[in-house]
């Protein structure tokens, strides 16, 4: 079972989906929230790089940004019932808002994650950049546990509270809840944020 949970453990799409899985595999992440929708297909180069190709909707601001994305894992604690996970991720990208003409862009992020068989901690910053478009950065942080401890092959749920800052969102700081399932290689999430928007993600590894 922990290498499964290991496998998806950090979840909620591109920002959130453990982006290094096994050397050799390949993931599809797509994320879907009211302040914007993001794919990503990456193939895992070795247990600490991946690399891809990333698409994402600003809704907000009504512009998209697509181009290639290299994932780091800079480090991964194993600790006798626990681990935890430092991440690095950067793209280029063309970036453009809807009817104007295409710019460069691109993106930072840093990401971590502890969790246990029972609890779970995960955060988030993001900086995001069209040249003459936009620049918004964003911080999330995830507590969550799980309801029951489930066997190798079973499925396993757990239950999240969500703090998510978004400079270029109408609400910039909205609590959210978020249920996530998942089976062996196969991540399903699904939550209501405090306004009422929804929370919809996934992560499939081949």
């Amino acid at each position: 079972m922990r290498t499964a949970t290991a496998a998806l453990a950090l979840g909620a799409g591109p920002t959130l989906a453990r982006p290094v899985s096994w050397p050799g595999g390949v993931t599809a992440i797509q994320e879907w929230n009211p302040d914007m929708g993001t794919l990503l297909l990456h193939y895992t180069l070795s247990r600490h790089w991946s690399a891809g190709l990333a698409a994402r909707r600003m809704r907000e601001g009504d512009w998209t940004f697509v181009g290639p994305q290299a994932t780091w894992l800079v480090h991964r604690w194993n600790m006798p019932a626990a681990q935890a996970n430092l991440y690095l991720a950067a793209g280029a990208d063309a970036a453009w808002r809807d009817g104007g003409p295409t710019r460069p862009g691109g993106f930072a992020r840093v990401q971590g994650d502890w969790e246990n068989r029972r609890l779970m901690l995960m955060g988030m910053a993001e900086l995001s950049h069209g040249d003459g478009i936009e620049t918004v950065d964003m911080q999330m942080f995830r507590a969550g546990f799980a309801p029951f401890v489930a066997g190798y092959g079973g499925v396993h749920l757990w239950l999240f509270g969500q703090v998510r800052r978004h400079s270029g969102a109408l609400n910039r700081v909205e609590p959210a809840f978020v249920a996530r399932a998942f089976y062996r290689t196969v991540m399903l999430e699904a939550g209501v944020t405090g306004s009422g928007g929804l929370i919809l993600n996934s992560t499939f590894r081949f």
